[in-house]
């Protein structure tokens, strides 16, 4: 009884205790917070400081903040309006003081409460500058308003002092604009200053075709239909840009706007680790931007595309892999199935037209890498695409329709090597099975375009294109891609026609570049260009087509939603990988460095002034190829032998010097391979900037980051201009802990890139790990303004946030 007294009495006093603990924390002063008292009558302030302060709630109104190098911080939000009147929210952060005893509106303060009060004033002082400031110049990224906030602060810092209130620090976290009201506003820009629609556009995209292929196929009577386009319209040869990866042009086609700024650099998304689509576009494309302005639009089988981000736009199928579940609306799904073609439907018979196989042939081909399976999966997706989109396009009447036949670049890396003439060191066996896929696959695309020319409306301009073009004639490749990538096979320029009644008739032959269709386009359909958009409008290739300037665009993701609504089908990534190995537009990742083989009959591509006798130049190429295999039977000693004589024959020719480069990594002689490699680029390598990224990427992944940075930095002497020399160079030193040299490198990158993302995360992640959150949040914030899809971003800028 007594130990149960005892026991109960300490519980009551431990219970006492911890509630005068409680109660008393409340008004104990503290580094990390600051406590406000405001007296209710008077306005008195009284701050908890030094000791214990009680604050009687029926006479003071109690505030608490957070605590920052002494000052109060307090986040929060504002709606004010643009010039134009839309609304706009502001996110900001606000680092103040008290100067006074008193604050002058003490009564308002506790009646609205805080929040609303000190938001108040600052969405009254923030509209003091705002409203005369255009929306484009509140939310564009490079404005001289976005990047230069004094006079914003100036004014959020003098109307707060007449509150009572010193600010020590002012900053915008995010600014977003009402996209809703914004496109109100520029859809009646539209109707009261600009002209109507000139008519429908149509845009066929022919993956890798090339203009000596089509002349050759051409003059054999193979494509009348894209002969009879040419002929009655105007061509032109596309300027393409480095590295030829489809998605990456593609999406360039369809945004108008660089890489860099659109997003997608690759086939795979390397920050989700799946295949590129429309959550890897940071940009909305053409369809997106006419579906907006009423236009309605179709897309079929383009990169990106998918899932489609408007509910609207009828979007079918994704490149690569027929899936016919990526269909909006899902309404047409059923008659999708029924129009589509199963690869393993695909009999004897049709395959026949294109490869002389023999039957017996045919049924052993079970091997999913085996070219004629490849390729029967390629006619399937052909196939079900064409018929999908023309049964579709009568009852969907777009103003815009944009559809891409991929499988001509897979046809050309498959069966080029085939392609007549007959050439030396081919297998004759091969020749027999695959020497017609090329001219009759060609064929059947040239029929489907035919086809099309029957369905489209007289009013619709037609552009067939390709982004980047493909080595033929006696330059073609020797042989099928085995695992390593062959984007090398790829050339500039691309081919361009366009038809239709507002294109000049006969008008030549002209040269353009990829960023000069969107413009076009959006011409065409009476929209206008933005001001982030680099290309322009071929007003040579039509009569009546003029660009539209009455209305004023400085980016179109501004008021538009680019996020994709929720996809009900998605590309397998590993299925993905495999189909890109097997037609050379990706390699093994396993493999960094892959040596070149020259092709023995080809004395053009020689490098000397004069070229070659023939048997010296097919010497030199037994020679280079030899050393080849013989490196991959790990005789790196006898290759290295079999270089060094390639060269002697030829020594103004890049390629043996880089596969001597290769062979001598292999053996650990680094200075001499170094030496070799630089010999490579001398002689004209071709894309020598992403070789130099190439060649040091083998380096850091043998854990010799020194080498590594001895080798960007040659680059970077020879290629003082090149951005994806200088952030590799960047990062590479900040990962040796080479600091004061990594960052002014990797700002030197940001500003030959100043929309790079990737340089103003890696710069944000470097002050972030030195403690100096306010540069990082700095960096972070302007890399989500560029692109607010970027999670772990986002994440990292709140978690800064709240170490300020």
């Amino acid at each position: 009884m007594f130990r149960s007294r005892w026991a109960r009495a300490l519980a009551l006093l431990i219970l006492l205790f911890g509630t005068l603990y409680v109660v008393a924390s409340l008004y104990l002063p503290s580094s990390r917070r600051l406590i406000v008292g405001i007296d209710k009558r008077t306005g008195k302030v009284r701050l908890v400081q030094s000791h214990i302060t009680f604050l009687p709630p029926t006479q003071f109104y109690r505030l608490d903040f957070e605590r920052r190098d002494g000052w109060a911080q307090k986040d929060g939000f504002v709606r004010i309006e643009s010039a134009e009147q839309i609304p706009v929210t502001i996110d900001y952060r606000l680092r103040f003081g008290i100067t006074g005893d008193t604050l002058p509106d003490a009564r308002t303060l506790v009646q609205q409460g805080w929040s609303a009060w000190v938001g108040r004033r600052v969405a009254e002082a923030m509209n003091a500058v705002t409203q005369h400031v255009p929306i484009e110049e509140l939310l564009a990224p490079n404005s001289r308003f976005y990047t230069e906030r004094d006079p914003l602060k100036r004014a959020v810092t003098a109307y707060l002092a007449q509150s009572g209130l010193k600010v020590t620090a002012f900053e915008i976290a995010r600014i977003e604009a009402d996209h809703e009201a914004l496109l109100r506003v520029k859809r009646a820009e539209l109707r009261r200053e600009a002209r109507g629609v000139a008519g429908r556009v149509a845009i066929f995209a022919i993956d890798g075709a090339d203009w000596d292929l089509l002349s050759e196929l051409s003059n054999d009577g193979n494509i009348p239909n894209l002969k009879a386009l040419a002929k009655g319209g105007v061509t032109g040869s596309v300027q393409t840009i480095q590295p030829t990866v489809s998605p990456m042009l593609w999406t360039t086609v369809a945004t108008g706007l660089p890489p860099d700024r659109h997003g997608v650099l690759d086939f795979v998304d390397h920050n989700r680790k799946a295949p590129v689509d429309a959550y890897t576009r940071r940009a909305p494309a053409l369809w997106d931007i006419a579906e907006a302005f009423g236009r309605h639009s179709m897309v079929v089988n383009w990169w990106t595309a998918w899932p489609p981000t408007s509910a609207d736009t009828f979007t079918y199928d994704v490149p690569v892999e027929l899936q016919t579940a990526a269909i909006q609306p899902e309404k047409y799904a059923a008659r999708v199935r029924q129009l589509a073609i199963p690869p393993q439907s695909v009999g004897y018979q049709q395959m026949r037209r294109f490869l002389t196989l023999t039957p017996a042939e045919f049924d052993k081909v079970t091997d999913e890498r085996d070219p004629a399976n490849i390729f029967r999966n390629v006619l399937a997706k052909s196939w079900s695409d064409h018929r999908a989109a023309i049964n579709l396009y009568n009852e969907q009447q777009p103003l815009v329709f944009m559809m891409s036949y991929d499988g001509t670049d897979a046809v050309n890396h498959l069966f080029a090597p085939f392609h007549p003439p007959y050439r030396q060191g081919v297998s004759s066996d091969d020749y027999r099975k695959y020497w017609a896929a090329v001219t009759t696959y060609y064929t059947e695309v040239d029929r489907m375009m035919g086809e099309w020319m029957q369905v489209l409306p007289a009013d619709t301009t037609v552009i067939v294109m390709s982004a980047y073009g493909f080595k033929w004639g006696k330059t073609r490749p020797t042989a099928i891609p085995n695992g390593s990538a062959a984007l090398s096979d790829h050339r500039n320029p691309g081919m361009f026609i366009a038809y239709g009644n507002h294109v000049v008739k006969g008008g030549g032959t002209h040269s353009l570049t990829l960023y000069d269709i969107a413009p076009t386009v959006l011409a065409i359909l009476g929209l206008p260009q933005s001001a982030e958009m680099p290309g322009h409008v071929l007003t040579w290739a039509f009569n009546n087509i003029t660009p539209v300037q009455t209305v004023h665009v400085v980016s179109y993701s501004e008021f538009m939603n680019t996020r994709p609504v929720q996809p009900s089908a998605s590309v397998e990534p590993r299925r993905y990988q495999a189909d890109l190995q097997a037609i050379g537009h990706l390699s093994d990742p396993s493999r960094n460095l892959t040596p070149q083989l020259e092709d023995q009959d080809d004395q053009t591509a020689d490098n000397n002034a004069t070229p070659l006798p023939p048997d010296v130049w097919g010497r030199y190429a037994y020679l280079n190829n030899t050393g080849i295999e013989l490196l991959k039977q790990k005789k790196a000693g006898d290759a290295i032998d079999a270089f060094g004589q390639a060269i002697e024959l030829n020594p103004r020719r890049a390629t043996p010097h880089l596969n001597l480069a290769m062979a001598l990594l292999e053996r650990q002689q680094y200075t001499a391979a170094d030496a070799e490699f630089l010999k490579a680029v001398a002689a004209n390598l071709p894309n020598s900037e992403q070789w130099f990224v190439d060649y040091a990427a083998w380096y850091r992944d043998h854990d010799m980051a020194t080498r590594a940075i001895v080798v960007l930095s040659k680059g970077k002497e020879l290629f003082p201009q090149s951005f994806v020399i200088a952030s590799n160079l960047g990062a590479t030193l900040l990962a040796a802990d080479r600091l004061t040299e990594g960052v002014p490198e990797l700002e030197r990158a940001l500003g030959l890139q100043p929309s790079s993302t990737l340089a103003l995360n890696n710069l944000g992640t470097f002050y972030a790990k030195h403690n100096d959150y306010a540069r990082a949040l700095d960096f972070w914030n302007r890399s989500l303004a560029i692109d607010a899809r970027q999670p772990q971003v986002r994440a990292a800028a709140e978690a800064a946030r709240t170490r300020l």
